[in-house]
């Protein structure tokens, strides 16, 4: 194997100021958020509405990630020294990493079901359905712990001794570098390339559209917009830096492997922050926004404030809004 048994001086005890309140403000905000959504998300599956079944993916996902961050804010504090045991920190390791990639895929899913609900009704019929949307759901969670737990072990053994370091990357080698640059366009730039090319094909469809009020196609076009921005912005730099990462591991010889790790450490983990808070903002995008949603968190919370009308210009996702109403041909 390339193992590279190197011990890079690096500032492990910088990252802890501005990691922890990061992992700190994703677990305060995120956990109930997603809780919250949950609770309402669970009428729409009763309701057997397919965009539910996507939706609910992420927020599962965004649960479970959540749940593996005080074990980080503990990895953080002791300056990247991991205290709970190999083992532990390869099963915490494969549930955080496939729950942060699958939670991708399904935001690509939620788009490819917006496009073909909008466009190709008809043609991909057997996808609008419960069953067809849990088998792809299936597929999907099994095809990223696949390649998690794959990629968990190539980095666990590139250092030939258990040295501390929990998947941080510091003792990974060339194996794991091989993997990830083959793995990525899967895992991340793919999902990224199929979610524009979905979004912007309902955006150029609505616009045909003469039939729709300029003023909901400007809602519309601003919430789509919030919904690229939020994922290009905060997902897309950590996946940038760590294939530059990566690819100069490939090129680079192994003396000069700690100069890799040093100037790209910082980077690293400061993007890495920037894509734990997705964790807070996906269920305020794909969630609360949603008119029936809302309309549940209300019953649920027992709220019994008058629904306004200004919930109803917002239902891109919703299966009772502008969807079903104003049907879009090629």
């Amino acid at each position: 194997m390339n193992t590279i048994n190197i011990t890079c001086p690096m500032a492990f005890n910088t990252t802890k100021y501005f990691t922890i309140p990061m992992y700190s403000l994703a677990l305060a905000a995120g956990l109930p958020l997603n809780c919250l959504a949950l609770l309402a998300l669970v009428s729409h599956i009763q309701k057997s509405i397919v965009l539910s079944v996507y939706v609910l993916n992420v927020v599962l996902a965004n649960i479970l990630q959540s749940l593996m961050l005080p074990f980080w804010i503990n990895y953080s504090y002791h300056n990247h020294h991991w205290n709970l045991g190999e083992g532990a920190c390869m099963v915490f390791g494969v549930i955080f990493f496939t729950n942060f990639y699958a939670k991708n895929n399904f935001l690509c899913l939620i788009a490819m079901e917006r496009y073909i609900g909008l466009i190709y009704p008809l043609k991909f019929y057997r996808l609008q359905t419960m069953h067809g949307a849990t088998k792809v759901s299936i597929g999907a969670w099994l095809l990223v712990a696949i390649l998690c737990v794959a990629g968990v072990w190539i980095q666990m053994h590139g250092s030939e001794t258990w040295q501390g370091r929990c998947l941080d990357g510091s003792q990974s080698g060339k194996d794991y570098a091989y993997f990830k640059m083959a793995t990525m366009s899967f895992s991340f730039f793919m999902p990224c390339f199929l979610m524009g090319f979905f979004y912007f094909r309902v955006l150029f469809a609505l616009r045909k559209k003469t039939s729709l009020q300029q003023r909901l196609k400007r809602k519309i076009y601003g919430f789509i917009s919030l919904i690229i921005a939020s994922f290009f912005l905060l997902c897309t730099p950590y996946q940038v830096i760590s294939c530059y990462k990566y690819y100069c591991t490939l090129m680079l010889e192994n003396n000069e492997f700690c100069d890799i790790e040093r100037n790209s450490f910082i980077y690293i983990h400061v993007t890495w922050c920037l894509a734990i808070l997705t964790t807070i903002l996906d269920p305020l995008l794909y969630i609360l926004l949603l008119k029936d949603v809302q309309a549940n968190l209300k019953d649920h919370l027992s709220f019994r404030a008058r629904r306004t009308q200004i919930t109803q210009d917002l239902p891109l996702h919703s299966t009772t809004g502008w969807i079903q109403k104003v049907p879009v041909s090629q």
